[in-house]
């Protein structure tokens, strides 16, 4: 518990035991004892809280009369609730919160006004108080008694409305149904109570009780139909439009010709006067509820899984019903009565079939989900009738804007809610396209998105936010159906769509996935999801991680798993090694697909798979005997996947120059049958960072909130993404697709990602390559026309026409040497770090110009 906790609950002890001596003192109260209003002689005091009691007691009766028995029992109920459970403190609503105070205030100063006007005294105290007769006396000489009283009915009334939130209204209606049913119900209590006592105490009378209840499902079906409809139709369909299963029949639309209902019937459910009569029905569909996370209990030797056994009897029913209150409760001494009755009694049973040994170089067991935090259940749920107020306003708003559009269907999420408008015959949508902005202002919101295409439906779609989002948390769609059934090394869980439906995706078909996003959007931590996920469905036999961090913060978390080929590179220069590394890596593996007579990284790893369990393993094809001491080529090996992480690929690029973008533009064109893949995240989605070439090559996009436009379609070729909310709300385009799909992220803290990490440590130390770092892996790693970095000035005939032209101009900048030379940029470059290296010229500095070190050349007099 912590101390926060323990604050609260002490205030809470508090404030019941200052209710429990009020109300003491109230209820002792006796006129003789001394108090604020009187001075009684010195006798004994018969208040049983004391001469305090008795003080206390007259105050409260002076100033609020008969109200003061209620102010222990407000004092517990406010106490409870801000006490009890302070977490609820950051989901207040203060419009409510304001309105149920305004409420609470006109509902007390209403009942002591009219407690001060018709109720007489108590003791020698007046029944509405001290402020009761204030309010009366102000009231009177303006609007009379009879005007007093109705003034302070009607504060009651809109009291008791602001406080509770109940409609008068649905109260009158409930009661006239309930006057009409009830010489009905009346008339068939003797069966009911027939009924009731021959379940009770008749059980061997088992066998009839199939037909009673059918009996009495008929007989009250038909107490409901000769319920007359004159006065309640309204009712009676409003209920059951608000009753009605979403799954089992589409609740139907306000103006429908069935259940229209007219002006006169209910002016609050009356189509608006410029929408036509004739609407399709509203299809509403709610979001699954969020489960409890289920336990995953190991197999447990000598457990024998039993078929559920037929209930035959009640006390068959009684006895399962107990067994899934005890599983529903979780309740540990229950259990824990089970199995010692279980191990007294049990017979001896076949011990479960053991586990089989892991393959050569499998870590076992993975990590288990429990290390990750248990998602909360979800408290913001939106009403039906919210729903049908805010489709309401939606079709208002747009009709103040001549736009004739009708509510065809609503799909609440956990962020946000989807509406599906049916336009009217046209109506162009690019019209709905630009008022955004107008939309979001008139309807309160942050900001509203336009789907103008739903794939398979004639409509388009308006996204608003909801007034209180949910989390979406990781282990929530891990221990979703989806991502358990998923056997791919690759898969990825990215979060939930706007039904709350999980969305998992498999980064071996992508086969290069694009991030962007700014600052506080929610990018870190989707990537981290996305890392954390293949490490609950790959070992380190399966997939291999390369992980490129500028920042230095957000993976270098990750350092000393298994899954790491090389350290987490913070080293741009080191960076750039690592790509033309996997160039190199590249292409060594298709020279093996192609010498084996594979396509793809799958179909190698099967085919060394099959080779190895006939015993003949295929010998290496690309083996060089100069290379090693060994007589005869070694054998193949499964290859695993090789995953490139960039976390922030344009600083990357800002520093090292534009070869990385050579280098990510070749991997990405022919690395996918390899079986390298790419994660490029970035804050900067400008078109000099995710450049044409970049995007050719990588289809996938994902895109969190953006600051503009603009740098919607530089990342996904469309705008939207500038209309997110933040906070893992993101628009992901997967590979042949144009229409984006809205992806609230999925939520991982930065404690989970260390006990991840730690699980993994424990588990395995990495094997790391260091040629990888080094930039030392040959010809085949290298651009067309790139020389090794680190070569002596012979590797390049212009470098002495280079260093002399920096030395004389004083200019140490790569585009000088290239237009000087009429070279490439990447030879410029190189010419440059070159001259570096020999201590000609200094290290970039702020601008991306260096200081010339070299001394200027001596020229002869003449």
């Amino acid at each position: 518990m912590s101390g926060l906790q323990r604050l609260f609950e002490a205030g809470l002890i508090t404030i019941i035991l200052v209710a429990v001596f009020m109300m003491l003192s109230l209820v002792s109260y006796h006129p003789s004892d001394p108090g604020w209003s009187q001075t009684a002689w010195g006798g004994d005091i018969r208040n049983a809280a004391g001469p305090a009691g008795a003080w206390l007691a007259d105050i409260l009766l002076f100033v609020f009369g008969f109200s003061a028995y209620l102010m222990p029992l407000l004092m517990v109920l406010v106490g409870w609730g801000a006490l009890w459970r302070p977490r609820a403190l950051n989901d207040i609503c203060y419009l409510t919160l304001s309105l149920r105070i305004i409420g609470f205030l006109m509902l007390l100063l209403s009942l002591q006004g009219l407690a001060s006007m018709n109720v007489g005294n108590i003791y020698y105290f007046s029944s509405g108080g001290l402020i009761g007769d204030m309010l009366v006396s102000a009231l009177e000489p303006i609007v009379g008694t009879l005007g007093s009283t109705l003034l302070l009915l009607c504060a009651f009334a809109t009291g008791v409305t602001f406080m509770t939130g109940w409609s008068w209204l649905l109260i009158v209606e409930r009661l006239g149904a309930g006057a009409l049913t009830a010489p009905s119900w009346i008339g068939s209590l003797p069966q009911r109570l027939a009924n009731w006592q021959m379940k009770t105490f008749s059980p061997n009378e088992q066998e009839r009780a199939p037909a009673l209840a059918s009996a009495n499902t008929q007989q009250a079906q038909a107490a409901e139909t000769d319920v007359p409809e004159t006065g309640f139709s309204g009712w009676r369909r409003f209920k059951d439009r608000l009753t009605r299963s979403n799954d089992d029949e589409p609740v139907a639309a306000l103006g429908s010709n069935a259940s229209t209902l007219s002006e006169e019937e209910d002016p609050l459910l009356a189509p608006l006067p410029e929408q036509s009569e004739q609407r399709p029905k509203l299809q509403k569909k709610q979001p699954p509820p969020r489960k409890a996370a289920p336990a995953r209990k190991e197999p447990t030797i000598g457990a024998v899984e039993e078929a559920d056994a037929p209930i035959t009897s009640i006390d068959d029913a009684n006895d399962w019903a107990m067994g899934e209150a005890e599983e529903d409760l979780d309740l540990p001494w229950l259990k824990e009565d089970a199995e010692e009755a279980n191990t007294s009694t049990a017979a001896p049973q076949a011990p479960a079939p053991a586990r089989p040994a892991p393959r050569k170089g499998q870590l076992l067991p993975m990590p288990s989900v429990e290390l990750l935090d248990p998602p909360k259940p979800r408290q913001h749920t939106v009403s039906e009738e919210e729903l049908d107020r805010i489709a309401r306003l939606v079709e208002a708003k747009l009709a103040d804007y001549n736009v004739q559009a009708n509510v065809v269907g609503v799909y609440p999420g956990p962020v946000i809610t989807r509406f599906e408008l049916d336009l009217a015959p046209g109506i162009k949508v690019s019209k709905i396209s630009r008022l955004d902005r107008d939309l979001a202002r008139s309807l309160s919101a942050i900001s509203v998105r336009v789907v103008e295409v739903i794939p398979g439906k004639p409509y388009i779609g308006l996204e608003l936010p909801n007034t209180r989002r949910d989390t979406v948390y990781l282990r929530e769609v891990m221990d979703s159906p989806a991502f358990e059934e998923s056997k791919h090394p690759l898969t990825m869980v990215l979060g939930q769509d706007i039904a709350g439906e999980p969305v998992i995706v498999n980064l071996g078909k992508m086969p290069h996935v694009l991030v962007a996003g700014t600052t506080g959007s929610g990018k870190s931590v989707g990537v981290n999801v996305m890392i954390l996920s293949m490490l609950y469905k790959a070992t380190p036999e399966e997939v291999r991680f390369i992980m490129i961090d500028p920042k230095m913060l957000e993976l270098s978390v990750y350092e000393g798993i298994p899954h790491l080929l090389t350290e987490v590179v913070t080293d741009m220069k080191d960076a750039a090694n690592a790509l033309r590394w996997c160039v190199g890596e590249m292409e060594r593996r298709y020279k093996l697909l192609s010498a084996v007579g594979v396509r793809n990284l799958q179909g190698y790893n099967t085919k060394i798979q099959e080779a190895m369990d006939a015993g003949d393993p295929i010998r290496d094809p690309l083996w060089d005997p100069t290379q090693s001491m060994d007589t005869a080529p070694p054998a193949l090996e499964k290859l695993p996947n090789i995953v490139v992480v960039i976390d922030e690929f344009a600083d990357m690029m800002m520093i090292v120059g534009k070869k990385v973008e050579e280098l990510i533009a070749r991997i990405a064109q022919k690395a996918r049958a390899a079986g390298i893949h790419l994660i490029l995240a970035t804050q900067r989605p400008s078109v000099d960072v995710i450049t044409g070439l970049i995007k050719a090559n990588i289809p996938t996009r994902m895109s969190f909130q953006v600051s503009s436009k603009i740098d919607s379609r530089t990342i996904l070729d469309q705008q939207g993404a500038e209309s997110l909310l933040g906070m893992g709300d993101m628009l992901y385009v997967p590979a042949g697709e144009s229409a984006p799909t809205r992806v609230h992220g999925a939520f991982v803290d930065d404690h989970e990602v260390h006990k991840v990490v730690a699980a993994w440590k424990e588990r395995g130390e990495p094997d790391y390559i260091e040629d990888i770092l080094s930039g030392d892996v040959g010809a085949e790693g290298l651009l067309p026309g790139e020389v090794p970095e680190g070569g002596d000035q012979e590797n390049d005939a212009l470098y002495d026409e280079a260093v002399a032209f920096v030395v004389e101009t004083r200019r140490g900048s790569i585009s000088g040497v290239q237009r000087q030379l009429k070279v490439g940029y990447n030879r410029a470059a190189r010419l440059i770090e070159q001259m570096e290296r020999q201590g000609i010229v200094s290290e970039p500095m702020g601008s991306g110009q260096r200081e010339v070190l070299a001394p200027p050349p001596v020229r002869e007099r003449n």
